[in-house]
Order: structure tokens, then sequence, then C-alpha cells
């Protein structure tokens, strides 16, 4: 398998109104691989006019066009049938995500692609059971409940993972009746650019579905303020959430937004050590750490917490191997980009400076092809307080904080003592 095979050498286009184009300003942006920060595709990259058209495209779709009053069962088979193409082209999609957004090559072919096609079928079922209800009250009088389509979505979506919750949330978009303009992250265009042709070829009517590049500054900022969009649904980080709440708060618009986190698993006495410690490892190396319900805060009885350590620190030393994200025997993801890679380093060396005690991982990787990527050792630290930065702040990388505790009223407050 050669994955450049599935890559286009021309830049891929927006698509707006149910057509393949080039961003009014004519912009390139280079898309490059996480894994050796080599440019390996370019895109065009979209701007405030851009989105202006793609919001009037999904207007008109909205207001004028079949989708919002289609029958059920239609919307329904044409989910159905996306699906089935993505199927089809499972390899392409897991390729680019890989590419792009460097997902380990079995991840993304075993795992985000049938949790992508999963989202058609599942989303293709809800489509059929949209139902209202009629409710008696007083003096004989009955109200009437139904659910209705909100109109234009705006979905802006993350670059930890802009495939599968692309399909799962634009979906549900669609199976509701709206139409959507999506804004992929800046790191992580490709596979929902590609997206409009399955949606397409499934039959979806034109300027039902638009997706529009660019900086989530601009282009984001835009579709969140636009009068002509009615619901603005956001994934990413706390202080983009902010911003997302205060420009759409003059029209009050629906709003959904998914932010990050800071979770605990906690761990009592009674657990099997070996295997407790297993999965705690596992709850922040996910994707390296770049997941917003990572486990980054492992809680663990006083009176298991050393075995409990020693354990994680074996499970994280003999089975992660960061490398080519294209070969079987790797499972460490790079992560999404030389910047983010400083950012999660930032931390690690802030919990040196604070004072908790690090078990492993911790430096830097000296192997020349690892230097090339943004690979990032798993690391954990031990003895780690609520009044240190690690403890209270998103890391997003495969970083664990392991905290004792000796009670259960302890735990509680541990698992809550975050102020994100």
């Amino acid at each position: 398998m050669n994955p450049m095979d599935y890559v286009k050498k021309e830049p891929y286009k927006l698509y707006i109104g149910g057509e393949y184009v080039p961003s009014v300003s004519g912009k390139i942006q280079d898309c490059v691989s996480p894994a050796d920060n080599e440019v390996f595709a370019q895109a065009y990259k979209g701007g405030v006019e851009d989105a202006a058209k793609a919001v009037k495209a999904a207007r008109e779709a909205f207001d004028k066009g079949e989708w919002g009053r289609m029958a059920a069962r239609d919307r329904s088979a044409i989910l159905l049938k996306a699906g089935q193409i993505m199927e089809r082209r499972a390899e392409e999609f897991a390729i680019l995500e890989s590419l792009e957004c460097g997902y380990h090559y079995g991840s993304a072919r075993y795992y985000c692609v049938p949790m992508a096609v999963d989202s058609f079928n599942f989303f293709a079922g809800k489509a059929r059971t949209l139902e209202g209800s009629v409710v008696p009250s007083d003096h004989g009088t009955l109200n009437y409940v139904t659910w209705n389509p909100v109109g234009v979505v705006a979905e802006i979506l993350p670059w930890n993972g802009p495939y599968l919750m692309g399909c799962q949330k634009i979906n549900a978009i669609l199976a509701a009746g709206n139409t959507c303009v999506i804004k992929p992250p800046s790191w992580g265009v490709l596979a929902l650019l590609q997206l409009a042709g399955v949606y397409e070829e499934a039959g979806l009517p034109a300027g039902v579905f638009n997706v529009v590049t660019g900086s989530g500054s601009e282009v984001g900022a835009y579709l969140t303020k636009h009068p002509d969009v009615d619901m603005v649904a956001m994934t990413g980080g706390i202080e983009t959430g902010r911003e997302v709440i205060e420009n759409s708060a003059e029209r009050v618009k629906d709003i959904a937004l998914e932010l990050g986190g800071k979770s605990p698993n906690i761990f009592f006495e009674d657990v099997d050590v070996a295997s407790a410690a297993k999965w705690a490892v596992w709850g922040f190396t996910n994707h390296s750490g770049q997941v917003c319900v990572s486990g980054t805060r492992v809680l663990v009885h006083r009176s298991i917490y050393e075995e409990f350590i020693e354990e994680m620190k074996k499970f994280a030393e003999e089975k992660y191997t960061a490398g080519d994200i294209f070969d079987m025997n790797t499972n460490l993801d790079p992560l999404i980009s030389r910047s983010h890679a400083e950012h999660v380093w930032s931390y690690i060396e802030k919990g040196k400076e604070e004072g908790a005690r690090l078990i492993c991982g911790g430096e830097r990787y000296t192997d020349p092809v690892l230097m090339k990527g943004n690979f990032v050792p798993v690391t954990i630290f031990a003895d780690v307080t609520r009044d240190m930065t690690i403890f209270q702040e998103e890391i997003f990388g495969p970083v664990g904080c392991v905290t004792p505790f000796d009670t259960e009223e302890e735990a509680l407050e541990l698992a809550n003592g975050t102020y994100i």
C-alpha cells in the first residue's frame, strides 16, 4: 500500500452549493503530516467571502429546498446510501485521517471508519423515529409537541478527530432535516472536504451540505455571528467556547458546545492492580492523549499506590512504541503539530519544576526519525498535588498525573477539584 496513491496532486477544493470551488482569494494551505512534518497535500484556504456563499447556499436549500420537507424515509435512504459509499471508500478516508491528523493507520481504518459508517446507519434510523406527542391540558385542551428542523447549522470541528466526529455530528444535523456549513479545523481539512463527494453521490440535494476551510478567528467567528445561521455547534477548547457564546448572544442562537476537561479515573483498593493500571495508562494515551475525555488524572488509594505506579510504569515502557503510523508494530501517535508538541513539553517541564515525581518518559526522543515528527513518549508523574499546574490544566498529550487518596470523600474532593 502506498498512502500517496490516495492523495490528490492538485489542491483540494471547498464545497459550496453542490459544487467544488476554489476559495475566492485563491489562497492555498499546506497539509502537513504530524509523523514527519512534511507537506503531503494542499487545499484551498477559505475566508469570509466563501463562508458568506456557503451560508447563502444553506439558507436557500433550507427555505426553498426539499430536504427539510422530505419524508423521513427518503432522508433515511440517502443517509443509508451515503454510509454504503463511505464503507466502499474506507481506505481513502483512513489514509487521509492518518496522514493529516497523525492517527495510527490501524486505529483510523479499523476504529474510526467503522464508527463513522455506523453513524450514517444510526442517524438514518433516527431520521425515521422523530415523533411528536399530544399532552392533555386543562379544560379539555390538548398540547401538541412537534420536533422540527432548526434551520442552518454551523458545525465547527476540532483537529483531534475531525473525520469521525464530523460524520457523527453532520449525520445528526442532516437526519433532523437541517442544512449545514462545516468549518473543518485548520489542521485536518481533507477528510471533510472529501466527505462532500460521499453525500453528493448518495443524492443529497445541493446546498444542504457545505464545507469551508479557514481559520477559526476569521471563518469560525463569521459563522457564529451570521444572522442566517440558526444554530452553532462547536467542539474545542474552553476559550473558543466562550467566544462562540459571546458571538451567538446577540441573536440568542441555539448552541451546542463540547469543550475540554481534566477527567479523573478513581481506583480503590479492591481493584486488580495490574489490569487497572493498564487501563489507567490507556485512558490517557489513546491518540496520544489528544481526546477531550482522556483520564489524565489517576487517583489511587494509598494502600495500593506504589504498586499501582510500578504497574503503570511497566505497561507504559513495555507496550508503547512510536514510529511509522502505517507500521502495525507501532502504537503511539504523533501530536498534531510541532507547536502543540512544544505546548505539551512545556507542561512536562512545569511538572518537574513544581515537584511532581517523574516515573517514566519526560525526555525527548533522540532517534532521528522520531525527531522529525511530533512524538512525545508516554509520561507519568506521581505525587501530583491539586495545586500543581499539571493537575489543574488540560495537557492534551500522553501525560498521566497520579495522586493518592485515603478516603472516598477525599477521592471525590480531588476529582472535583479543578477549575475547568
